[in-house]
């Protein structure tokens, strides 16, 4: 009975989150009629998704810790509310100012999914049972992304982009009803009340959390610059119409998709998982970087790379997440919220940069894309030499 009962509060996280993945994508191949519409450059319309990002990670700095001291549903209510006004004012605005603070305003409504998407795991499970929930959980995530741009490119295509914000209103409406109705408290029951600054002091005084954390930043940020680099490079570099962009951009996301269930296997070492992980980030900027340097570009020099680092990083979102929750079950609130935050913060800022660099060709875009690659290594490397034989995260 429990287990079930866990398996449906999982099943409603992915709907919470999913409302956040949409909004990060599902604009992304309408970016050119977007820039029709408000007057401005194609590359201008990416600090929609900066904005959205670096607010999605600052909130969550809020959420995790009152979590801890009020509750899960509360929080995640008042989210909820915050994301559908934001998405009514992006939905009718007729600037691009408006809409960049309407979207950093629903990256502080739909902060609360990324935090929970933590924290109500942690909730409800410990050990490899833990690391595999973050497996499931992760693969259902993943879904939303994949829709998203396909729903995107048909709404675009059948009305116009304001079309994919009204989609947005609805689910949001639809999922907060579902929250309302269904959704029990999982905050445990014994756990103190502890101090703000008390809880980051300690948090952030472990060096394992700290590397763990670094790379989940470096994990996103890598799918976070393509994400805001390729309906550019796809749409207005290569002369794709929308709805090509649309499905050209969701072929990456199954690898991630695989990278989570792969990284799921209860009988593979840890350790084991996180080389192939940290080795598949790495090469994949590589492979990016260097035919951008060649000045070559073309559907599979951007497709094959971004498909090797969505694998990686799927593989390394659960295991990464497991290793820095694992040893908080009493602080999952606010661990959530640092990982989450500032995951997105980070991602978020390198959308901002890759937006101010030239976008005529893929070698921007790899650059990134092996800084984080060289950033997932560089953390890891420590925690293998101190713990190389460990079955479970240290």
């Amino acid at each position: 009975m429990k287990r079930q009962r866990n398996v449906n509060l999982l099943l409603m996280l992915v709907l919470l989150v999913a409302v956040g993945q949409m909004a990060q994508t599902i604009y992304i191949p309408a970016i050119a009629d977007m820039a029709q519409a408000l007057h401005v450059r194609e590359g201008a319309v990416q600090s929609v998704m900066g904005a959205y990002l670096l607010t999605y990670g600052l909130s969550q700095l809020f959420y995790g810790p009152l979590s801890d001291r009020i509750g899960r549903l509360p929080v995640i209510l008042t989210g909820m509310v915050i994301f559908m006004v934001a998405t009514i004012a992006a939905m009718t605005t007729h600037s691009l100012t408006i809409l960049i603070a309407a979207s950093a305003l629903q990256g502080v409504g739909t902060g609360v999914g990324g935090v929970m998407a933590r924290t109500l795991p942690r909730d409800l499970y410990e050990g490899t049972q833990l690391r595999h929930a973050n497996s499931l959980l992760n693969m259902g995530i993943l879904v939303s992304p994949l829709l998203a741009p396909l729903i995107g490119g048909l709404l675009t295509t059948l009305g116009s982009w304001r079309a994919c914000y009204a989609f947005l209103l609805v689910l949001c409406v639809v999922v907060t009803f579902s929250m309302v109705r269904w959704m029990p408290e999982t905050r445990p029951a014994n756990a103190p009340r502890t101090r703000l600054i008390a809880s980051y002091k300690q948090l952030f005084g472990n060096g394992a959390f700290n590397c763990y954390l670094l790379m989940l930043i470096g994990g996103l940020a890598g799918i976070a610059v393509f994400e805001a680099s390729s309906g550019v490079l796809l749409g207005a570099g290569l002369g794709l119409s929308s709805m090509a962009v649309s499905i050209l951009f969701i072929l990456p996301i199954p690898a991630a998709f695989f990278g989570a269930w792969f990284a799921g296997r209860p009988n593979k070492r840890f350790s084991t998982l996180m080389w192939q992980s940290v080795i598949s980030c790495l090469l994949a900027g590589l492979t990016m970087w260097i035919p951008g340097l060649l000045g070559i570009m073309n559907v599979w020099t951007l497709l094959i790379p971004a498909a090797l680092f969505f694998f990686g990083a799927g593989m390394l979102f659960p295991l990464a997440t497991s290793g820095a929750m694992e040893p908080f079950p009493f602080l999952a609130g606010t661990a959530g919220a640092l990982v989450g935050g500032l995951q997105n913060i980070g991602s978020g800022a390198l959308a901002w940069l890759s937006a101010m660099m030239p976008q005529n060709g893929q070698a921007s875009l790899g650059l990134l894309m092996t800084l984080m690659g060289l950033m997932i290594l560089l953390c890891w490397l420590p925690l293998a030499l101190r713990a190389p034989h460990h079955e479970q995260p240290v």
